[in-house]
């Protein structure tokens, strides 16, 4: 693997590891939300817009790492989920835009908040979601109709 670009994330990298990489980021933007320290301000651009809706109604939360905060908060999340690069693995520019999709979800209250985020040069410039509510359960057990 090459050492690291300009943007943090390895120069010469396929599309399935900055993929992973950068969903993993998001991630850990959102696990960091309560930190005060310089690791979260590097995850996010000043000016980036964060945006949750629910219903039918869209929520602009702020910019930067006050509207990551607030993103955070908003979503109350306990666990997340992101589909894998299930496709033809080609090279890819790190520190180019890319758009990465995580559902993040409050298990206990039932509501998923399903965010694509924006990144140039590694860094959120965007995220923009909607909160739907949701229901589980085994198939087995699945009423009759």
């Amino acid at each position: 693997m090459a050492g690291p670009s300009a943007c943090g994330l390895p120069e010469a990298t396929g599309s399935r590891e900055l993929h992973q990489a950068l969903s993993l980021r998001a991630v850990e933007l959102v696990r960091r939300a309560a930190d005060t320290n310089d690791r979260q301000a590097a995850l996010v651009s000043p000016a980036a817009s964060f945006n949750l809706g629910a219903g039918d109604v869209g929520r602009p939360l702020g910019t930067g790492v006050d509207g990551a905060r607030q993103l955070a908060r908003t979503m109350n999340a306990d666990t997340y989920r992101f589909l894998g690069w299930d496709f033809m693995d080609a090279p890819a520019n790190a520190c180019s835009e890319h758009k990465i999709e995580v559902e993040f979800m409050d298990t206990r209250a039932k509501v998923v908040s399903r965010v694509e985020f924006t990144f140039e040069a590694g860094r959120v410039v965007s995220a923009v979601g909607w909160q739907r509510s949701f229901q589980t359960g085994l198939i087995q057990d699945a009423p009759a109709h």
